[in-house]
């Protein structure tokens, strides 16, 4: 026979289903693999902001050279 505590109430599903996905660990390897490539994503583009320009100035001035008739 069953008790009132042992029938599943509406009001209890909720709760039953945070636990199980609490437990779930089913994911959790491919989501550190996204956090860490978006973390390093996030640092190539600061990196290409802040030093971006000046490479550019840089390559195209070694261009220039390269690309210069001999006098």
């Amino acid at each position: 026979m069953e008790s009132k505590d042992d029938r599943r109430s509406p009001a209890r599903a909720p709760e039953a289903r945070r636990r199980s996905l609490l437990g779930d660990r089913r994911g959790a390897i491919p989501t550190e693999y996204v956090v860490l490539v978006g973390t390093m994503g996030l640092a190539v583009v600061f990196a290409l902001v802040t030093v971006g320009p000046r490479l550019v100035k840089d390559f195209q001035r070694a261009r220039n050279i390269t690309a210069a008739p001999i006098p």
